[in-house]
């Protein structure tokens, strides 16, 4: 009876080894453990490095297509060569590159509504405006290169409906203010 309240306590055939071998494969489990989560720790930080590098190169390669190149004194954007003849009232002639992008895209804009931009104007001592001559049509059309080029171009659109509708013959038409058109 002596051996059998004995071998209860050692558990059916247990030995001291088999405890050394059970508290050595515990210090190995937390050893694993940590490993594991030293390497998923590793992996966040390369994805999200990634990611940084990834999104500051998308920035740089969209700030690098916001520049337009000039070729020869004209503009190239998107491989779009502006067509029409840009004056400078204070004949200073240094037209900035984003006054000859924003023409650019008007005049693109324009085309794709199915009107012709002839002529831009930048009016002596204004910076931000400019008068807009359209094919076919004897008002100018002042507008502002603080707003966007397509939506500016589709309130020059709708203006020229409405005109032809009511048969007006302003001398211009004043788009620089978004939803809003006064013509004189």
């Amino acid at each position: 009876m002596r051996n059998k309240s004995k071998m209860k306590k050692m558990r059916l055939g247990q030995t001291i080894v088999a405890e050394r071998e059970q508290a050595e494969s515990e210090s190995s489990r937390m050893l694993a453990r940590k490993k594991a989560h030293r390497r998923q720790t590793t992996l966040i930080l390369i994805v999200a490095l990634m990611l940084i590098i990834l999104g500051l190169a998308f920035y740089l390669g969209m700030k690098e297509l916001a520049i337009a190149p000039t070729v020869g004194g004209d503009t190239v954007v998107d491989n779009y060569q502006v067509k029409a003849e840009i004056v400078d009232e204070d004949r200073q002639d240094k037209i900035s590159g984003r006054v000859r992008t924003y023409v650019a895209d008007l005049e693109r804009d324009l085309q794709g509504l199915g009107l012709k931009l002839i002529k831009v104007t930048l009016p002596s001592g204004m910076s931000r405006a400019l008068y807009i001559d359209i094919d076919g049509r004897q008002e100018f059309y002042k507008v502002d290169i603080d707003r966007n080029a397509a939506v500016t171009a589709e309130d020059i659109w709708r203006m020229t409906r409405y005109l032809e509708e009511k048969d007006l013959h302003p001398s211009y038409v004043d788009v620089r203010v978004e939803g809003k058109a006064y013509y004189k």
